[in-house]
Parts: structure tokens; sequence; C-alpha cells
């Protein structure tokens, strides 16, 4: 009986423990786990005279999609934003501006047939706003290349439980007992 237990503690601790890592687990050099679209900010965090761009990968919307992009934070109506419509494989390429007198968080929203919500951060650093050499629109975006290689698995915001991870120590701790008070019940006899 005891064995039983000890065994049943040390199968469920470590299916605790390893669940996790066999759900996000990818196979490497594998076509069989669907790649997201990816999506990239070049410079989250930006002066008041620097310009960001987000980049979304082939297939994140719809072909020739129109995409409305909306802006919130400080003065937000004084940003700029320049490419709304998706290109024919899906792809697109927003660049955005803070307003001269910007500083905090903005956040970009992307509305079409997938949402999106990216933060850019503006810092009054060593640039202040008035000794910007630009005009204040938008700077021509061009494609950045995407990052990373290979096969990634998609950002879903989730992470592991420090519950998760503290019962399945605590069962795998508990087998361990079960087995070591087994083999001294065991010795004695």
């Amino acid at each position: 009986m005891l064995k039983k237990l000890a065994a049943i503690s040390l199968t469920a601790g470590a299916l605790v423990l390893i669940a996790p890592a066999v759900a996000s687990a990818a196979p490497s050099g594998s076509d069989s786990y669907s790649e997201p679209p990816r999506v990239s900010v070049d410079q989250p965090i930006i002066d008041t005279c620097e310009a960001s761009t987000v980049s979304f990968g082939a297939g994140y919307f719809l072909p020739s999609e129109k995409v409305g992009v909306s802006v919130s934070g400080l003065d937000a109506g004084d940003s700029s934003v320049s490419g709304n419509t998706a290109a024919a494989d899906g792809s697109l390429v927003v660049s955005y501006r803070p307003p001269s007198d910007g500083q905090g968080s903005y956040a970009l929203t992307f509305d079409g047939s997938r949402s999106y919500t990216a933060t850019i951060t503006v810092s009054q650093g060593s640039d202040a706003a008035a000794s910007c050499d630009h005009d204040p629109a938008v700077a021509a975006g061009t494609e950045l290349p995407l990052t990373g290689g290979g096969l990634e698995l998609a950002l879903t915001g989730g992470s592991v439980s420090p519950w998760v991870l503290g019962g399945g120590a605590a069962a795998v701790a508990a087998g361990g007992a079960l087995v070591a008070v087994g083999v001294a019940r065991r010795k004695r006899a």
C-alpha cells in the first residue's frame, strides 16, 4: 500500500513539474507547430524627437485590410501615425511619432481582423522638444526585418504559477518522504 502511494505521489509530482514544459514545447526544425504571425516594436522607448515603428508579420491582418489605429496618452491627438493599410500578404508597418511635448506611455491600439496594443514610452531625453529639427510628420516607415530566427512560440502573456511549482515540489517531497519511510521500515524488519 505504501509503495503504491509513494509511486502515485512521485508520478503526480513529476507530472505537475513537467506539464508546463510539455505544453510549451515545440519540435525543433518542424513545421508541425503553427507559427503565429510576429509583431515587433523597433524602439519601445524613445525620446520626444524620435519615431518608432511597429511591424506586423505576414498574415497578421487580411490582405489589403484597412486597420484602425488609435493612440492614447498625454496629448495623443498631436501625435502622428502613418501606415494603416495592410500589404497584400497581410503584413503592416506603422510609424509613430509622439507629440512635441509628449512624455509617458502611449498605447497604440490596432483594430482589424485581429487586435493588438503596442505600448511606446516617451522620455524627455537629451533632445528637448524645442530642439527637435524635424517636421512633426511621421518619418517614412521602412520594412524592418522581423527579429528572431527559426521556430518561435507565441507570446501569450501566460506564465507558470508559483502555486503550481510549489504544489509540485511539495508532492515530490511528500513522495520522497514516503519512500524514505518505507526503506527505513524495511531495514528495521
